[in-house]
């Protein structure tokens, strides 16, 4: 049988209105992990052997430029969203939010492993590149070495993971949409308020926002494989169209 035979074959038998979508999603995630993925080794490449990013003096003189009192206090409340103590607490209530209401067991395992695995790549990540902060600032959270940024790859994973909690329900469309720009503006937020307080260079907050991607890509993904996997319906479905094709 040729190739157009085989491709008519699964045309007529399965309902391509219903896999375009997931499809396109998934070569998306495979895009955005790709690009993460090259980015987090450029950059991780010129901080192994200690280049100096222009795009960081720039960015950091014109934060400096426009400090006030008023841009500093804002920034101090939004830097705190994406602290340890307020990562840990907004997962205990994700958790019990899965658990209790939803009902969701993979949902709570691989939350979990998403919150826990950043935690464990930043303490790796920090130990092996060492780089020194701009400046020191404990009452910001800033000590220990700066590369990547713990407050961006913590918050990227958290608010990234509710967003995806919050796309996948299916009523109030619009509520849903301004949760997720809400989210979405939080992250970026919190990733500006690192520079801002001078704690974190630019480069830091993209390397913690890519390794946080890519690891969220990974989370996801595999839970929607388990998923897949503990559907009978499915998996019968797919077995008896293979087992018919042979």
């Amino acid at each position: 049988m040729n190739l157009k035979e085989e491709a008519r074959y699964w045309k007529e038998q399965i309902d391509l209105s219903k896999v375009w979508a997931p499809g396109l999603l998934i070569l998306a995630g495979i895009g955005l992990m790709v690009a993460a993925t090259v980015l987090f080794f450029e950059l991780a490449e010129d901080v192994w052997e200690q280049e100096k990013f222009t795009f960081d003096h720039v960015i950091m003189d014109y934060f400096q430029s426009v400090e006030s009192g008023t841009l500093t206090n804002i920034f101090k409340i939004i830097t705190e969203a994406g602290s340890v103590w307020w990562i840990t607490a907004v997962s205990v209530l994700t958790v019990l939010f899965l658990w209790l209401k939803k009902r969701d067991v993979l949902g709570v395992i691989f939350f979990i492993l998403a919150i826990a695995g950043g935690g464990v790549f930043i303490f790796a990540l920090k130990y092996v590149f060492q780089r020194e902060r701009p400046s020191l600032a404990p009452e910001y959270d800033g000590n220990g070495f700066s590369f990547p940024s713990g407050h961006a790859l913590g918050s990227f994973i958290l608010y990234g993971f509710i967003i995806y909690l919050i796309g996948r329900e299916k009523r109030f469309f619009k509520t849903r949409m301004l949760a997720i720009s809400l989210l979405s503006l939080l992250i970026i937020s919190i990733g500006l308020s690192r520079v801002y307080l001078h704690v974190h260079y630019p480069s830091d907050i993209l390397a913690g926002y890519a390794v946080g991607l890519i690891w969220l890509i990974c989370c996801i993904f595999s839970m929607e494989m388990m998923k897949v996997y503990r559907d009978k319906d499915k998996r019968a479905y797919l077995s008896d169209l293979i087992h018919h094709r042979k």
